[in-house]
């Protein structure tokens, strides 16, 4: 999960809490949020056509590596969506916490709809890391939007069936959407299964619960 960005790419530059969130329309709660939560942020990395001589796409022209360093157990993901929707490209955040660091961040892509708007969509994220782990090299990727697919992979929980691995990244993420549907689904029919006292509403509830494994298991690897 911890990769090894070339130096080159290397651009460590602080930012001011302030500047991420001054043109935003953020409430006096997310500001205190800022100040509470997190103590420093830095701009590690521009992983760029000019640091890393791969090609930029339409909808990566630039990723960035944002090293964000806690005072707190853990970070808002209220606080990484105002970050995200400041700059207008993909960012990796490697969130520090003492000896430990996670990897989190989101899909992003620009929106077809309006001019210099992203959409963002689901985060995903790793387990707290050792920061002193090995770190793994950077993968080889064609150009920069199948690198920002791979590392988006590398933070995805669930493999997707190879009956349905699809060639685009939107649909690779709108799977994984409708596993953690599924999977809300299954534990909310557990729960009324446990207190259904009714043995022809357990009956019913657990049909339901099969029915959703069924499409659970379809969707990923045994």
């Amino acid at each position: 999960m911890l990769f090894d960005y070339p130096t080159k790419a290397r651009f460590g530059r602080k930012i001011p809490k302030s500047k991420l969130y001054e043109n935003a329309s953020v409430n006096t709660k997310l500001k205190d949020k800022f100040v509470n939560q997190i103590e420093n942020i830095v701009w590690q990395y521009k992983l760029a056509p000019d640091t890393l001589n791969l090609d930029a796409t339409d909808k990566v022209p630039e990723i960035q590596v944002f090293d964000i360093f806690l005072k707190t157990k853990e970070i808002d993901q209220a606080l990484l969506e105002v970050i995200d929707k400041a700059i207008n490209y993909p960012i990796i955040f490697q969130i520090h916490k003492g000896n430990k660091v996670k990897i989190k961040a989101a899909y992003k892509r620009p929106s077809e709809s309006a001019n210099n708007k992203w959409v963002i969509e689901s985060y995903f994220e790793s387990e707290w890391l050792d920061k002193d782990m090995a770190k793994q090299s950077m993968p080889q990727a064609l150009d920069l939007g199948k690198l920002y697919e791979q590392l988006l992979k590398s933070l995805m929980p669930v493999e997707v069936s190879s009956s349905k691995t699809t060639q685009t990244l939107d649909e690779q993420v709108g799977i994984i959407n409708q596993i953690n549907s599924l999977q809300k689904e299954l534990d909310k029919l557990n729960s009324k299964y446990k207190k259904e006292k009714q043995r022809n509403r357990q009956f019913e509830i657990n049909k339901q619960i099969k029915l959703k494994q069924k499409e659970l298991n379809q969707l990923t690897k045994a």
